[in-house]
């Protein structure tokens, strides 16, 4: 299901209008959906390929687990547009891992700090795109 849905929004990123290149900040609006939806399709195959037994009945995480899942992600654009995305990007991958019950600090801390690093090298230095900062973000850098 989840390798069709990204099938899916891949084919609606080719309905998307096209932007003058002076708009594009070097990189097409079509480019970070497509690596996104790239990226879940292949975490989605993976999972195809190395669970051929399917998933066991004790594997199905808690429902309230899920919903908070949610609604962290759902307020993601309000907190980027408050603390910034650097700030929303290290907090989401601490607090994710956290959530879902993982302990060990040092690979929590490593992706937290891991994660935007790589993301502004990739996207901010790489293709020149720059990312909201937020106005406690703005404030603070």
């Amino acid at each position: 299901m989840l390798v069709a849905l990204c099938g899916l929004g891949y084919w609606l990123t080719t309905r998307f209008p096209s932007v003058p290149p002076m708009l594009s900040q070097n990189v097409p609006p079509t480019f970070f959906p497509r690596l996104v939806l790239l990226a879940l399709a292949a975490c989605g195959a993976f999972l195809i390929v190395a669970n051929r037994r399917g998933p066991s009945p004790d594997s199905a995480p808690p429902r309230g687990l899920v919903y908070t899942t949610a609604a962290i992600v759902l307020a993601t654009p309000a907190l980027i547009a408050l603390l910034g995305t650097w700030l929303v990007i290290a907090g989401i991958a601490a607090a994710l891992p956290l959530l879902w019950r993982e302990r060990r600090v040092l690979p929590i801390l490593a992706l937290a700090l891991g994660l935007p690093v790589a993301v502004y090298l990739l996207f901010t230095v790489a293709l020149g795109v720059r990312f909201p900062s937020g106005a406690i973000g703005a404030a603070l850098f």
